[in-house]
């Protein structure tokens, strides 16, 4: 059975920068001018070790837990958190120098586990696997509204077998699979709701937002964990979740060859698990409010101008703190 069971795009190797040719983002995906809120996730101050994210507030971004741990789980369990994160601007080609912020805050849920179905137990899904992150400065932000889904929204979507759109900036072509992010620019695909209940032998399955990918048609890849789960509509965004939280016969960009025939399911964690979390983060934002920082030319228009005199003679004098000239005497 494991033989047939492969993770979820989830653990991101760091390798030694190596040059990619310009390469789109999910495998086998295509651009999607309507979804203008994802971001890419870095790891790196001028590099493009990447994952993704949902652009939710202009400083709010919605993302997976398991991408802000050093550890891979399918080594060891995470437990070390990251030191420094940054966010790029929504939908930008990643280049070294790419435009970015860094990230001020970020929540986690203290429930959230690792797989271990690697490290010696059972189970092929993370629990939990949901981060909110606040930025030090607001992205730009188009201006459709969020709608995050409810569980009876979740329920009307697995009786319709819903479509849903997932834009992300994972790898696209095998041989860029877990390697730097360079040249990368996100694009989506869509998958199909299924049950919150999967099946998967004697392996432990926990994710309750679940869907199905046909064989051959595009799906996710290295890089793509976080990428926000979406129903586009012509007036709002519905945000469903974030994705990364585990497989079953996923072949990952054609790393895992056996799964190219199968369907995959790709599990997440819905979003109205983590209200809390999120409240949280807004909370954090009122209280801890963006001050555009100032710049050299600040003062300039605060200029006052004073009149002096000295016998007949009269001059104007301007300045931030303007003082009369010698044996002169302001008017």
């Amino acid at each position: 059975m494991s033989k047939r069971i492969i993770s979820h795009i989830g653990i991101l190797s760091f390798f030694l920068s190596i040059f990619l040719t310009p390469a789109n983002a999910v495998w086998k995906g295509s651009i999607n001018f309507e979804d203008k809120r994802t971001v890419p996730i870095l790891f790196h101050s001028d590099r493009v070790y990447c994952a993704s994210g949902f652009l939710y507030s202009p400083r709010i971004v919605f993302s997976v837990a398991h991408s802000f741990f050093k550890e891979n789980d399918l080594e060891k369990e995470q437990v070390t958190k990251r030191d420094a994160i940054w966010v790029g601007y929504p939908n930008d080609t990643l280049n070294p120098g790419v435009r970015r912020v860094s990230v001020e805050k970020y929540f986690i849920s203290d429930g959230y586990k690792s797989r271990t179905a690697w490290t010696g137990g059972n189970r092929l899904t993370r629990i939990n696997d949901f981060a909110v992150l606040v930025l030090k400065s607001p992205l730009p932000i188009d201006n459709k509204p969020v709608e995050l889904l409810t569980p009876e929204l979740h329920d009307q979507f697995i009786q319709s077998n819903e479509q849903i759109n997932l834009t992300g900036y994972g790898a696209q072509l095998r041989e860029h699979s877990g390697k730097e992010c360079e040249n990368r620019r996100p694009n989506s695909y869509q998958s199909t709701i299924t049950s919150k209940i999967i099946s998967a032998g004697s392996y432990t399955w926990t994710s309750t937002l679940n869907t199905r990918v046909a064989p051959g048609m595009p799906n996710l890849c290295d890089g793509d964990s976080g990428a926000g789960y979406t129903k586009l509509l012509p007036d709002r965004y519905i945000y469903l979740g974030a994705s990364g939280a585990g497989s079953i016969n996923q072949h990952n960009c054609e790393t895992w060859p056996p799964a190219l025939n199968s369907e995959s399911i790709n599990g997440a964690d819905p979003v109205y698990l983590f209200t809390d979390l999120i409240a949280q983060a807004e909370k954090y934002v009122i209280d801890n409010p963006y001050v555009e920082p100032k710049t050299q030319n600040t003062g300039f228009n605060n200029k006052i101008t004073i009149t002096c005199i000295k016998g007949m003679t009269t001059k104007k004098i301007s300045g931030i703190t303007p003082k009369c000239p010698k044996g002169f005497k302001k008017k």
